[in-house]
């Protein structure tokens, strides 16, 4: 399946709850060794689990959303107390639109995406960081490979869609090379791996895929090219949004707390499997049942694909900052980025955008 489905506890995630639930009764054993009482006296059954709508901007068919996937099929949402389910919806307006009707308290986007909106006075805020740069590359062939942003120059490039996400990186990285942005012809066309065939045909010189699709797609061509050609060096964090009135409302603030504090923790989890190829992540959303698309079940593109999340995407490779932590000075260098590349207008206070307090404490 691709949507998780509220309220269906998978193997993985029943066993996960029962060994939580195995070393809290040898705690509460310990306790009643020591004559301190734990438990209610009257026995009574703990407190159900909040329910949580999260939405994602893209189905749930890449190892960018292992953190939520995995959170959700271990059972580590429900250790946090919530019964979350995760809604794919189509394209990142979507997301934040479905933001800012309530129906959801949390999302993530890219920068590129949510500061236009903020600068014009939606009342989104950003409250941590996901995504500390880029996955995007660029599929070529090695007869007219293309590995920077100045191989761009004079060709012609395949995107999901023009003016979308995948074009604003470009024209930032060619901004960085010094590239003339007219000087690259954009063709919207299909980022899937048939594709390739128009590259090689020499209809296209190359298209932006995510990391996934580009592992899989070198896997099965020899001649095959995959390259972040300057994409990752543009300046983009994917960020953890709400809206003003939900930091206002403390039921609200107590879910994004606890969802925030999950996902750190399975990504903490993602990270330290890493000596183990991953398998204890791969076999827990594998065997949930949760989860189908075609990367998951090859081993090569998983481990790959889940090595470039753990080591380049998913902490901050100066170390300034930890898992899900904001740096609140790049966040300004990239208000002014995107400024002077005329995406924003200027003249606005991205400090009042973003905020650090509903992070989980160290």
């Amino acid at each position: 399946m691709i949507t998780a489905v509220h309220g269906t506890r998978s193997p993985a995630r029943r066993f996960r709850i029962a060994a939580t639930a195995l070393v809290g009764a040898v705690a509460l054993a310990i306790a009643g060794c020591s004559g301190t009482p734990t438990t209610d006296p009257e026995g009574e059954a703990p407190a159900e689990l909040t329910d949580i709508v999260v939405v994602s901007f893209l189905p749930l068919q890449s190892f960018t959303f292992t953190p939520e996937m995995y959170a959700y099929s271990s059972g580590i949402f429900e250790e946090h107390g919530l019964d979350v389910q995760l809604q794919p919806v189509q394209g990142t307006a979507a997301a934040i639109q479905t933001l800012l009707g309530g129906a959801t308290p949390i999302t993530r986007v890219s920068t590129v995406d949510v500061m236009p909106g903020m600068e014009s006075g939606q009342p989104i805020v950003a409250i941590g960081t996901q995504a500390y740069r880029s996955n995007l590359r660029i599929i070529s062939t090695e007869g007219n490979a293309i590995e920077s942003a100045e191989d761009m120059e004079g060709k012609t490039i395949g995107m999901g869609s023009v003016g979308g996400t995948s074009e604003k990186m470009l024209n930032f990285a060619l901004d960085a090379a010094g590239v003339p942005r007219d000087s690259v012809t954009r063709q919207a066309v299909p980022v899937t791996a048939a594709t390739y065939e128009l590259v090689k045909q020499g209809q296209l010189d190359g298209y932006i895929v995510s990391l996934d699709t580009s592992i899989g797609i070198v896997n099965q061509n020899d001649d095959a090219v995959s390259s972040p050609a300057g994409l990752v060096d543009a300046p983009e964090r994917q960020v953890w949004i709400t809206t003003q009135s939900n930091l206002e409302n403390e039921e609200r603030v107590d879910q994004i707390e606890r969802f925030l504090a999950a996902i750190k923790e399975a990504t903490q989890e993602i990270i330290d499997d890493s000596a183990n190829d991953f398998a204890n992540v791969l076999a827990t959303l594998r065997d949930s049942g949760d989860w189908e698309f075609a990367a998951l079940e090859d081993d090569a593109i998983a481990i790959e694909a889940l090595t470039t999340y753990t080591t380049e995407t998913w902490i901050d490779s100066t170390g300034a900052v930890g898992l899900l932590e904001n740096d609140d000075e790049y966040w300004t260098t990239i208000y002014d980025s995107y400024v002077d590349g005329g995406l924003l207008k200027g003249g606005g206070d991205p400090s009042a955008w973003i905020t650090s307090d509903l992070l989980p404490a160290d």
